[in-house]
């Protein structure tokens, strides 16, 4: 007992909770899909995966700007000054999703786009305040270090969205727009679990002070999202051109296989920056540092110990998960492997990064790797092929991995001391 005690002192419990959530979430996001690829044809899977992006552009965009501060800056806040700046930060996304639901539901009626594609827009505009709303709670329930609750908000999201399709399906429903309702609208009944646990209201009123009080940070994390997911898709297309379009779904491939280890990383990293940020003046220089080899170390061996199966077992097993594209994926798999736990090294230290306010250190780590990482996987595919890629990817995580450490290491012992300091003064909230 005393064990378990302890335990959950140190955080080993909502460490638990964070992982389960990050597990459900994934398991809502593709077995939704997997039902939706069953109902409608090819071509129309095709213009759901445009509206899946999309959402996912925007939830990244929105975590940046309105949520992940919370994590950042106030985990140690008392409950009236964690309300204050939880009414503003959700007022920012419900404000920005409306608006945003607004130019896509005028993009599919007035351009010339393809019937189902139009349709689809519009469902998407209609539904994605739900969707943004849904995914701000869970961030602000992690921020608050109550991972429970986030987990019994994603639960009742996938079971009102599994109803909801499946009940499509069984009737021989083949519209993508009609399960793109389906997917939101339970979203949206979703969000009210993490209204009634926080038991605060979104002010969008208070939109712009958030944004004016959360510059000083969110001016490097909103452009850092934007380098991230632009350096990765221009890397697949630049594959793609260059080595053809089966060696990007090799590598495709490769990385459904090793999905397990980015769900541990971003359930890791969710808990890892509050729990940090609410120790920021009791943690020494050392126990920053022992926090980021044991976060990176744990994702690391869970990566290459996952991947590592895959190559072990026999190729009917990877035939029945992948079909046809297993061959390909079979060759890029160890590169993919050891390029994985390169990139899992980089997690620790930016957790440690964003819980001691260091975003403009990140970006600069994140421009670095980037340009690597479109400089090398092009250099591999013009010389070897989907392999070569490979190779070149991991390259770029590897000589990137160290100096997220020294990164980390000197911002630490710069900004971060014993006792409480005072912080740049901001226009608060009011």
């Amino acid at each position: 007992m005393g064990l378990l005690a302890k335990l959950r002192r140190g955080g080993m419990t909502r460490g638990v909770w964070n992982i389960g959530d990050q597990l459900i979430s994934s398991a809502n996001n593709f077995l939704v899909q997997i039902v939706i690829a069953k109902s409608v044809s090819d071509d129309d899977f095709g213009t759901f995966a445009i509206v899946f992006s999309i959402f996912s552009v925007a939830i990244g965009f929105f975590r940046a700007l309105s949520t992940t501060p919370l994590g950042m800056r106030f985990a140690d806040a008392d409950d009236r000054e964690f309300k204050r700046v939880t009414a503003a930060s959700v007022g920012l996304t419900l404000t920005g999703s409306v608006l945003l639901g607004l130019v896509l539901v005028l993009a599919g009626l007035l351009f010339p786009f393809p019937q189902v594609l139009g349709h689809s827009l519009i469902a998407l505009g209609v539904i994605i305040p739900g969707l943004l709303l849904q995914d701000a709670w869970r961030q602000v329930l992690f921020a608050r270090l109550r991972p429970a609750a986030a987990c019994l908000l994603d639960g009742t999201w996938g079971l009102l969205q599994l109803t909801a399709v499946l009940l499509l399906f069984t009737r021989g429903v083949d519209s993508v727009s009609a399960y793109v309702i389906a997917w939101g609208g339970a979203a949206l009944a979703a969000s009210f679990v993490g209204l009634a646990s926080m038991r605060t209201r979104p002010r969008p009123a208070k939109a712009w002070a958030w944004l004016r009080e959360q510059s000083s940070v969110t001016r490097y994390l909103v452009p850092e999202y934007v380098l991230l997911q632009s350096g990765a898709q221009i890397a697949v297309l630049v594959v793609a051109a260059v080595a053809g379009t089966v060696a990007a779904g090799s590598l495709r491939g490769a990385n459904m296989l090793t999905v397990p280890a980015t769900i541990l990383s971003t359930g890791l990293m969710s808990f890892a920056v509050p729990e940090l940020a609410r120790r920021r003046s009791r943690t020494s220089l050392r126990q920053w540092t022992a926090a980021a080899w044991v976060i990176s170390g744990l994702v690391a061996t869970t990566g290459v110990v996952w991947g590592s199966l895959f190559l072990l077992l026999p190729d009917a097993v990877g035939l029945a998960v992948l079909g046809d594209s297993w061959a390909g994926t079979r060759e890029v798999l160890v590169p993919i492997v050891i390029g994985q736990a390169g990139s899992a090294l980089s997690v620790g230290p930016a957790a440690v990064l964003y819980a001691s306010d260091g975003a403009k250190v990140t970006i600069r780590l994140h421009t670095v790797y980037a340009v690597l990482l479109i400089g090398l996987s092009t250099l591999g595919a013009v010389l070897w092929g989907a392999v070569g890629t490979a190779w070149g990817m991991a390259a770029a995580f590897w000589l990137t991995a160290p100096w997220w450490f020294l990164a980390a290491h000197r911002h630490v012992r710069r900004t971060v001391t014993p006792a409480p300091r005072a912080e740049e003064p901001a226009a608060p909230i009011t």
